[in-house]
């Protein structure tokens, strides 16, 4: 058991706090907290600037609302009105009309194309904007004002801090229906994303129509999905569904890399003389069917290829882009192909490139989109949601013509059966969430050290992005509440972490820790409910002690209060497979919490896993996996802990100690602990001694 704290390590721990605070003291919120607390509704992206009114109205039905609309305001408004309509009080006018006006000023906003200004008084709503698409951008402001159920008093002057918000998702690997991608893009509009990234080619097949050569839809060609395509008739469409929502979606024609498809459809491969030939007619094709002006960037891939005419296809397939009035753009990776000078340039990384998350502005030589942050497919649902939320998109508070914004990926490699699960499996809302209020709001600066190792809850990046959890899960209630939203706000726990130990000091440090001599033992504090000790190399080896190697362990106490005794739903998790190359340990064994040993006590008792699965010690991955069988098995959701259904733990009144070992064996797992308590708890700061040290 756990030994209470006396006076003495009272003040180390407060001390100790004290120079966390410090050290994490240059990451900043660009706007005061205060506008957050005082907020009457969860807004995110969070405005520039707001001031908040005293006084708030009751919320009229939507009959009462009367919208008062300048020429040039079109589908976009409509569509936005209509939304907004929906989410009111429904049945008769009740009393007098509220006014809505909405005007087209030059100066609001500075002019800023994207940017508002939007007033609620006595005399109604007025919302005033340069283009159209603020005034779209300010009623998803005022769709979210109002899920507080009152009508706030307020005025609010906003702007984008990048151009470019996006999101991007692999429908060559895993086709999805043109619904599915609708409701997506209804979704991602409500944050004021402004991009899709489509990628519609892959090693599995050409899932997009062709017309000249269809022998690339043709079944056999292809490994999954044989009989999905997207005609251009659906493209058309969904162009112009993004469109009415102010998206822009850029489409993807993987080349010459990624292409196993092409090689069986034709016999020769993209980048010979042949090939090139192809691809210009398949660009050409493209751009018959699709106006510039709905589409205006083209993406051509060419990422994690090697080809010996590598400067020559490059600049073949940009003059032929060019050529049909379209922006080329290509993956900016260092594995990938030169990009070409007329090129957006998207900017990814792995490994030791994803220590330093963001891109650093003096490597930013073209205009560049940064995806350096991390997919979706690559990390568990927080370390993504902190990776986003503390970065700074291209390494700058705000955009320029060069410096373009941030786009969040998703590529679940592995074949998905059900495409719904998705977004489950590799947290797509959450991300996208964090992703958004980054690039929408910028940043004063950037907090490369703080999503492996959480700031200590009551400094300013931890009170940030506490706020930030809370808002992200008040739209999780309202806008995502029909979405799969795997993220629970639990940057407030409080542990503390026995330092690594090697594997033949083990039994010795957990004879202690069990006695409750963790006093005797070199500890640090640790918060947040998800702990990183150190992730996969894939992620850059990111954590608490990135410097330690397999074959070491670690202890993770912490305090559980609740009112009364009984079984409390936890989410718990060990380790995060990558939805790419399915690295994994894999599924736990029956009454265990994970195949690398880990073991749980509640006050002082050994606790099981009470779960059961149907994979159960199966589905573990030591190596990657991308040319191998295993990617055509379909991911389970065994296979990923925050798409299991709760555990129930058995607690007392009280205060309950709950202590995790936590073995790391092998690079292949994300060595961490996620212990997520789906109730109202308290958080008591433990016992802890000795220095805070890697």
């Amino acid at each position: 058991m756990l030994e209470h704290m006396t006076g003495r390590y009272t003040k180390w721990v407060l001390a100790l706090c004290c120079v966390c605070q410090a050290a994490v003291a240059e990451w900043v919120s660009p706007h005061p907290l205060e506008w957050e607390s005082k907020a009457p509704a969860a807004l995110l992206p969070f405005p520039k600037e707001v001031k908040w009114q005293k006084m708030a109205q009751p919320l009229p039905p939507a009959a009462n609302w009367k919208l008062e609309k300048p020429q040039g305001a079109g589908a976009m408004v409509d569509q936005a009105w209509t939304g907004l309509l929906s989410e009111l009080p429904q049945g008769p006018a009740q009393g007098e009309a509220l006014r809505c006006r909405l005007l087209l000023d030059a100066g609001a906003a500075d002019g800023a194309p994207e940017g508002y200004e939007l007033e609620i008084s006595d005399a109604g709503v007025r919302l005033a904007a340069a283009q159209e698409a603020g005034l779209f951008y300010g009623l998803q402001t005022l769709r979210q004002l109002v899920a507080g159920g009152e009508l706030p008093r307020c005025v609010i002057r906003d702007w984008p801090a990048f151009a470019v918000r996006g999101f991007h998702h692999d429908c060559g690997r895993n086709f999805q229906p043109v619904e599915s991608l609708k409701r997506q893009l209804d979704l991602a509009a409500r944050l004021k994303v402004n991009y899709f990234h489509w990628h519609l080619t892959d090693h599995p097949g050409w899932h997009l129509e062709c017309k000249k050569y269809p022998q690339l839809n043709s079944p056999e060609h292809r490994t999954r999905d044989k009989g999905d395509t997207y005609s251009y008739d659906e493209v058309r469409e969904l162009v112009a569904y993004a469109k009415a929502r102010h998206i822009t979606i850029i489409p993807e024609l993987d080349m010459p890399g990624h292409s196993t498809y092409f090689g069986k459809a034709f016999g020769f491969s993209m980048h010979s003389e042949q090939g090139m030939a192809v691809l210009e007619d398949l660009l050409e094709e493209f751009c018959a069917e699709i106006p510039a002006e709905d589409c205006p960037i083209v993406h051509i891939g060419a990422d994690e290829v090697r080809i010996p005419n590598a400067k020559e296809f490059v600049s073949r397939m940009s003059r032929k882009l060019i050529s049909l009035r379209r922006v080329p753009m290509q993956w900016g990776g260092p594995h990938d192909l030169p990009v070409g000078e007329d090129s957006i340039s998207q900017r990814w990384g792995e490994g030791g490139e994803m220590v330093d998350k963001s891109l650093k502005p003096e490597t930013i030589e073209c205009h560049s989109i940064d995806s350096t942050p991390g997919y979706s497919n690559l990390f568990d649902p927080a370390l993504l949601v902190r990776r986003w939320f503390f970065m700074r998109p291209c390494g700058v508070a705000a955009g320029d013509e060069q410096k373009m914004g941030a786009l969040i990926c998703n590529w679940p490699d592995i074949r998905v059966e059900d495409k719904r699960l998705i977004p489950l499996q590799s947290a797509q809302w959450p991300g996208l969430c964090a992703m958004a209020e980054r690039a929408w709001v910028g940043g004063a600066a950037d907090g490369d050290a703080l999503p492996a190792d959480m700031p200590e809850p009551k400094s300013h990046p931890g009170r940030a992005f506490a706020s930030f959890e809370r808002r992200m899960d008040a739209l999780r209630k309202t806008i995502f509440r029909d979405e799969y939203f795997p993220y629970w706000p639990g940057s407030s726990r409080v542990w503390q972490v026995v330092q690594p130990v090697p594997r033949e000091a083990m039994e010795a440090t957990r004879a202690k820790v069990l006695a409750g001599r963790v006093n005797e033992l070199p500890t640090r504090p640790a918060y947040g409910s998800n702990l990183y000790f150190r992730t996969k190399p894939c992620t850059g080896l990111l954590g608490m002690f990135s410097d330690r190697k397999p074959g070491c362990c670690v202890w993770a106490l912490t305090d559980v209060v609740v009112d009364k005794a009984g079984e409390y739903p936890f989410m718990i998790g060990f380790d995060a497979p990558s939805r790419s190359s399915r690295r994994c340990s894999g599924v736990p064994a029956a009454g265990e919490w994970s195949q690398c040993g880990t073991r749980i006590w509640i006050n002082g008792v050994e606790v099981k896993n009470p779960q059961t699965y149907r994979l159960a010690g199966k589905n573990r991955y030591e190596r990657d996996t991308w040319v191998h069988p295993a990617n055509e098995d379909p991911l389970t959701n065994e296979e990923v802990w925050w798409a299991h259904e709760p555990t129930l733990l058995p607690l007392k009144k009280g205060h309950n100690t709950v202590i995790i070992e936590q073995p790391y064996i092998g690079e292949f797992q994300s060595w961490g602990v996620s212990l997520i308590s789906l109730f109202p708890r308290q958080h008591k700061v433990p016992h802890t001694s000795k220095k805070r040290t890697k």
